[in-house]
């Protein structure tokens, strides 16, 4: 019984995978190494941008058909909010500094109101 060899599943699946992954990264670094393949991913690439931004444009145009802003439309709105934010801060700062705490305290509130009282009576 101890002449058979141990027969781990495990361990073959693990050998395969790693002969596997040495063929596909020698074929792989084959066909990269090709200009033909480099030429052709960029031109996949220029493709997809193309297709992207046909996109964009028709979103646009659908959008603007629809009469609802686009994406740029709230980025712009966006961009002129913080702007406007950054000069409301300034004004705070200089009035800040012109007329700091110019208003007087408030008095604190009087508390008169008392809770109801509880009688056993009741």
């Amino acid at each position: 019984m101890s002449d058979t060899p141990n027969l781990d599943p495990f361990g073959l699946a693990r050998g395969w995978m790693s002969q596997w992954e040495k063929l596909v990264n020698e074929h792989g670094t084959q066909l990269l190494a090709k200009p033909e393949t480099a030429q052709a991913m960029q031109a996949m690439s220029g493709a997809a941008m193309q297709m992207q931004a046909a996109s964009q444009e028709a979103s646009a145009k659908l959008l603007a058909a629809a009469n609802l802003p686009s994406r740029a439309d709230f980025e712009a709105l966006g961009a002129r909010l913080a702007t406007i934010e950054a000069a409301l801060a300034r004004i705070e700062q200089s009035l800040r500094t012109v007329a700091p705490n110019s208003a007087p305290p408030r008095p604190p509130v009087a508390r008169t109101r008392k809770p109801p009282s509880t009688s056993p009576d009741a």
